[in-house]
């Protein structure tokens, strides 16, 4: 097991039961609950070389211990370092488990993030 110095908070997604006028169901998110992860790993950025584009999209692979609580549209709130302020991402998928390996070791699972801005 590896230690979990940092500290980020989730927010589940949710769907329903209220929809809007167009008959989609709403979505919304619970209230942050902190949880401890062994780190994350630094930002990845992607901006297409066309003039005019304002879009940036940044991912980020969030290392976390077995247990941890993460599903599809969930938001992750990563806090503030000395490069970058405290930013909510969009987790993508489910996250990678790394559980199975030989001799029982389990060092957890990597959540993959996305946030756009422009």
């Amino acid at each position: 097991m590896f230690p979990t110095p940092y500290t980020v908070q989730t927010r589940t997604y949710r769907q329903g039961p209220g929809r809007d006028p167009r008959g989609s169901l709403i979505e919304s998110w619970d209230f942050p609950v902190s949880q401890s992860v062994i780190g994350w790993a630094a930002p990845q950025s992607t901006e297409p070389k066309v003039i005019g584009h304002d879009r940036v999209v940044i991912e980020v692979e969030l290392f976390v211990p077995p247990g941890f609580r993460v599903g599809p549209k969930d938001r992750v709130i990563i806090p503030a370092t000395g490069v970058m302020p405290a930013k909510e991402y969009f987790a993508v998928g489910y996250p990678e488990d790394f559980c199975f390996g030989p001799f029982a070791f389990q060092p957890g699972y990597v959540v993959n993030l996305i946030r756009a801005e422009g």
